[in-house]
């Protein structure tokens, strides 16, 4: 069996990881998969989220054998946007020192990083000052729908959680698609099991990514959640 994972730090493995060594990292740390492709990044917006998780299956011929876990994200302080000029996604994240560019997107070469650090500001502070919350959330929903519809359509199991609560679209939210989602497949949030009520299982009170007994802890909740649905 194998799994599949997309998010961002909090799947990434935010002051734990490197390129060489994952293996602090929740979803390297649940035994029960043969292979685990990990395409979760720090800083990641859902937009890529949805992005990559579609690229990397369209190139799947036999998706029989893989599970999907997607963390979704923050969906009101981070975005992404098309740069013609390096033929790339670059992401936004509000408080980033610069542009989002993860090796998962496969970037090999970056002219003029300082031009593509402002490009994204002014795109990612025009997206937060001119789109509401509700549309966010709006957005949010279909993304989830699309992506949910495609899984199933290509035979996928798979499991929704979050980083958040703001990742997690209210049942009762006054959208109508919102009722089409698929809360069979959504459990909750990383942050109802590490979070400022268990100090011992995140960074510092300054921090709240997970530590690493914070992602042992992420790790044996997803695979009860996913036992618990005989997907493994």
């Amino acid at each position: 069996m194998k799994l599949f994972v997309n998010g961002c730090s909090f799947s990434h493995g935010h002051n734990l990881t490197d390129d060489l060594s994952p293996k602090w990292v929740w979803p390297y740390l649940m035994s029960d998969f043969d292979e685990v492709a990990n395409y979760a990044w720090e800083g990641g917006s859902n937009d890529r989220i949805l992005r990559t998780t579609l690229d990397f299956f369209n190139t799947i011929d036999d998706t029989s054998e893989w599970l999907a876990v997607i963390q979704w994200t923050d969906p009101y302080s981070r975005t992404e946007l098309y740069d013609e000029e390096s033929d790339t996604y670059i992401g936004y994240c509000l408080g980033a020192p610069g542009a989002i560019i993860g090796k998962p997107d496969h970037v090999k070469f970056i002219s003029d990083p300082t031009r593509l650090d402002k490009q994204v500001k002014k795109y990612g502070e025009y997206n937060i000052l001119f789109t509401t919350k509700t549309q966010k959330e709006i957005n949010l929903i279909h993304q989830q729908l699309l992506l949910s519809n495609y899984f199933i359509s290509k035979g996928i199991n798979f499991l929704y959680t979050s980083m958040s609560s703001a990742g997690t679209v209210d049942i009762n939210h006054p959208y109508p698609l919102a009722k089409l989602l698929p809360n069979e497949h959504i459990i909750d949030p990383i942050s109802r099991h590490v979070s400022l009520n268990q100090p011992d299982l995140i960074e510092s009170q300054n921090d709240l990514h997970p530590n690493k007994e914070g992602h042992k802890v992420i790790a044996r909740y997803i695979t009860n959640e996913l036992k618990q649905r005989n997907y493994i």
